[in-house]
């Protein structure tokens, strides 16, 4: 799902139409609608892990910093081998001092941050069923400052999906393209 589809159905949710079926435009809505969606797919992601691999090479350096959207490390591997050698300290990769293979990184990864420059073709990184989830929660944030409207049911529906989703998609180790590909 884009960014756009996360926009549509979050107004849709809103009652954002006229009677006539036209869109109503709302600037207060649409200056906080990235925002929203930026939390909601680090809330996702905590729930569903996001499982990427990399491919990095050792500068030789002993220590380097690892990717940007590293999370957590599950397993680094060399020649497909378990690399014992290799550690993770303070989110860098510490090794013997003048290595330069190149290394596995399976990991835990952060969603890319969705800013107000975020354009809208830009593909959510959680899964599809749990993409799906995330107009709710944006549409309930909207409603949350709203003395009227109760926000309250579509948080519980976000809520309620979310828990029917499976806690990860994939395990380390599975194939790449179930672990890996978005």
């Amino acid at each position: 799902m884009t960014l756009a589809d996360g926009k549509r159905k979050t107004l849709m949710l809103l009652d954002e139409y006229s009677s006539g079926g036209a869109q109503i435009v709302d600037e207060d809505i649409n200056l906080r609608m990235n925002d929203f969606f930026d939390l909601a797919q680090k809330d996702m992601a905590k729930w569903q892990p996001i499982f990427r691999r990399a491919e990095v090479a050792l500068d030789g350096t002993g220590a380097q910093a690892l990717p940007d959207d590293v999370s957590r490390v599950l397993r680094i591997t060399q020649g497909g081998r378990l690399a014992r050698e290799l550690e993770v300290i303070d989110g860098r990769l510490v090794y013997p001092a003048g290595d330069t293979a190149e290394v596995t990184l399976d990991y835990i990864a952060v969603p890319a941050a969705i800013t107000p420059e975020t354009e809208d073709d830009y593909v959510f990184e959680v899964s599809e069923e749990a993409a799906a989830c995330l107009p709710f929660f944006v549409a309930a944030q909207h409603l949350a400052a709203d003395l009227v409207v109760d926000y309250g049911k579509l948080y519980g529906m976000y809520q309620q999906m979310r828990a029917m989703l499976p806690r990860s998609t994939a395990r380390p180790g599975g194939s790449r393209q179930t672990l890996y590909g978005r």
